[in-house]
């Protein structure tokens, strides 16, 4: 099956209203590869390395590499909706391998959550936000600090010592 290249591009906004096409980014990429590989497959990779069946780190990888919004949304979505749940730390566990600089705000709630694995997964979050450190900002730089130095006062060793 041939790809509509034109029909990806006029999705992501890539043409311009004379039908040229503008220089597209990294950003109009990664929603061109959520269109081909499609929203809801996307989601299903985070619930299939959650439930850690047979395929589920090639579905990581996938997602890591795509770096897509989608499966960071529905990670969001089981944390929130499942508290306290293992599903709940996974989805976690696997934002961490692909979050960026956008996850940034949510890290505060994952390293303040009751469950220490979450605690944990979050730190994981925030280290691979930290990978990254040339895209952010200066203030999101301070405030990625300002979490990392927080964790190492936390209650459990576990966190203060991956923390530090």
């Amino acid at each position: 099956m041939a790809i509509d290249w034109n029909a990806i591009a006029t999705q992501v906004g890539d043409l311009n209203a004379d039908g040229s096409e503008r220089g597209s980014g990294t950003e109009s990429g990664r929603r061109a590869l959520e269109i081909l590989i499609g929203e809801d497959n996307l989601r299903e990779a985070v619930d299939h390395f959650i439930s850690l069946e047979r395929g589920a780190f090639t579905a990581e990888m996938v997602v890591k590499i795509v770096r897509s919004k989608v499966p960071m949304k529905h990670c969001l979505e089981i944390y929130k909706g499942e508290p306290g749940t293992k599903r709940a730390s996974s989805a976690i566990f696997m934002f961490g391998s692909f979050a960026d600089c956008t996850a940034l705000p949510w890290v505060r709630d994952f390293l303040g959550d009751s469950n220490v694995v979450v605690r944990l997964n979050g730190l994981r979050v925030l280290r691979n936000i930290l990978y990254d450190f040339n895209a952010l900002s200066d203030e999101q730089l301070a405030t990625a600090k300002e979490l990392l130095k927080e964790s190492e006062s936390d209650p459990d060793p576990t966190v203060t010592l991956l923390a530090v």
